[in-house]
């Protein structure tokens, strides 16, 4: 199963407000994707714990997220019932997370400024 996996950074979202249709991304916060494939994929799509289609769910983020008004979109998506996001932690020691990023320490000041542009002092 060696190389089925990816992992990448991604910016956090904010559900409650939108640019031009897309969630807003959070400044210096940031979410862990992860990708699997081959036999790994295999592996967890035949395995599921449950499947939800959250397609109407969708349809309506997108429709919330297509307001001009910011109050109507906060609003709109007052009125989803949204899942409860929580943070994950893998079942690692206190190290190796703060190593990942995944805990407060030098590496994860590093990933919160992934994207920025550094501001240059004069």
């Amino acid at each position: 199963m060696k190389g089925e996996g990816r992992v990448q950074w991604d910016p956090s979202r904010d559900l409650y407000s939108a640019r031009d249709g897309v969630p807003r991304k959070l400044s210096g916060l940031r979410a862990i994707q992860i990708g699997v494939s081959g036999s790994l994929s295999e592996f967890y799509a035949g395995s599921p714990l449950s499947i939800e289609d959250v397609t109407e769910l969708a349809h309506r983020v997108a429709k919330a997220h297509g307001q001009a008004s910011p109050k109507v979109v906060k609003d709109m998506m007052d009125e989803l019932d949204l899942p409860e996001e929580r943070t994950y932690y893998p079942r690692c020691e206190r190290d190796v997370l703060i190593r990942l990023g995944m805990m407060p320490g030098e590496t994860a000041k590093s990933i919160a400024q992934i994207g920025f542009p550094s501001v240059k002092k004069s």
